[in-house]
């Protein structure tokens, strides 16, 4: 019902800051069979996904994917390696290629069906011929930095899939961890992530919180508002914003705070808040520019702390600001409605639900909209103990969703439960 992505995006092309690369180019393990002459003058690309991992299984390489967007400034400043002799013998001779553009839904269906998420762009992903990630890197404009990501790909114990090991035996340098919690994100593995982005804040000299190193590092690695990082910089927006103002992508700020927020929120983390927590939580939008958006994202986790808390007759509160705010709007009043039928604690609610309702009935004119009226009417009649209102109001809900063609489960079992 509401839009919990509120947060108006912009795709800014991130350049990788710290590096876990050894000054060294690593002993490669990829071995290849392929018996096809080495293009040595541009990188070689695949036509399809398909194809490319195809030819992978069968010369025994990796896939490299370079996922782009072609409306991004850095991406297209990489275009002119791909040409470099040097590049492109070494990505010839150990991957298989292919170009990833990210506006496109075919080729972005292949990353959602691995539960990838891109938080940047450029980014260079490394796929074995089955399918499986295992390693991920950022490139900066050289071909020191191109021949340093392909080694490190190349290299087992180097590679993104070898970070878990490292980490469980003890490795912790800033690099490595910023690499660790930064892969974690994009394999979308949250645990991981927040476990990282913990001990990087916990080895970071703290003197150098406010330097370009420190937001570099916020941008890349961290997703919980609670972590050391994220709190100083919300607590110093303006010096982040001022760093962002310098490379030319004023506002960003913005979006990574903002982003960071809404990791918090729309997660298991967010739905235990606590009521003054979800206040700092608001502060916080206000801070990113997002204020008028604090009371319809936060609002039913505030119902829902506050019930949690003891302190129900305010959640009532919450309610009658929020229908104030969606007056106008009476399928938003319907699910305001729903909510508390689904937490409120007792029927103490109802008088103020019949108000919301009525409110609401006006403004609600199309068959679907009218069924999940009449069903929350029902269930709110139900709890409040007037059974013939409540089996008027389901008969009804049971009619519009046959006339709007809705999977009748909720409808029929409401009217049945009533036999």
């Amino acid at each position: 019902m509401y839009a919990k992505n509120i947060f108006l995006g912009t795709c800014f092309c991130i350049l990788a800051t710290l590096s876990g690369c050894n000054s060294q180019s690593p002993e490669t393990t990829q071995t290849t069979t392929s018996s096809q002459p080495i293009n040595t003058k541009e990188i070689t690309w695949q036509p399809t996904i398909e194809a490319a991992f195809q030819q992978a299984k069968a010369e025994g390489k990796l896939v490299f994917l370079e996922c782009y967007l072609p409306t991004c400034p850095v991406c297209m400043s990489m275009e002119p390696f791909f040409k470099e002799p040097e590049i492109a013998k070494k990505y010839n001779s150990n991957f298989v290629n292919f170009k990833l553009d990210c506006s496109k839904k075919e080729l972005v269906a292949f990353l959602d069906e691995k539960q990838i998420f891109l938080p940047s762009f450029p980014l260079f992903l490394f796929f074995d011929a089955d399918g499986n990630l295992v390693h991920k890197d950022e490139v900066e404009t050289s071909i020191e930095s191109f021949n340093k990501v392909a080694d490190k790909a190349l290299n087992v114990d180097l590679r993104s899939s070898s970070f878990a090991k490292r980490f469980a035996d003890g490795e912790r340098s800033v690099p490595f961890l910023v690499d660790y919690a930064s892969y974690a994100r994009v394999v979308r593995d949250t645990t991981v992530n927040l476990a990282a982005a913990a001990a990087l804040y916990e080895i970071y000299p703290k003197d150098k919180l406010g330097s370009e190193e420190s937001w570099g590092v916020t941008k890349k690695a961290v997703t919980d508002l609670d972590n050391g990082f994220a709190k100083y910089w919300f607590s110093n927006s303006a010096k982040a914003a001022e760093i962002e103002n310098a490379e030319g992508h004023g506002g960003n700020e913005q979006n990574i705070l903002g982003g960071i927020i809404q990791a918090s929120l729309y997660s298991k983390r967010g739905k235990a808040y606590s009521s003054s927590k979800l206040q700092t939580v608001k502060g916080y939008m206000g801070l990113v520019g997002a204020a008028q958006y604090a009371d319809g994202v936060t609002w039913e986790y505030e119902v829902n702390a506050l019930i949690k808390e003891g302190k129900a007759p305010q959640a009532i509160n919450i309610g009658n600001k929020m229908v104030t705010i969606y007056a106008t709007n009476g399928s938003a009043i319907t699910y305001i409605v729903r909510v508390f039928n689904d937490v409120y604690p007792d029927k103490k609610y109802a008088n103020a639900a019949k108000m919301w309702l009525s409110q609401a009935k006006t403004t609600v004119t199309d068959a679907k909209g009218l069924a999940e009226y009449h069903l929350e009417s029902a269930r709110m009649h139900q709890r409040n103990g007037d059974k013939a209102s409540a089996l008027a109001d389901a008969k009804l809900a049971q009619s519009n969703a046959v006339s709007a063609k809705l999977p009748l489960e909720r409808f029929s079992a409401l009217v049945n439960s009533f036999n």
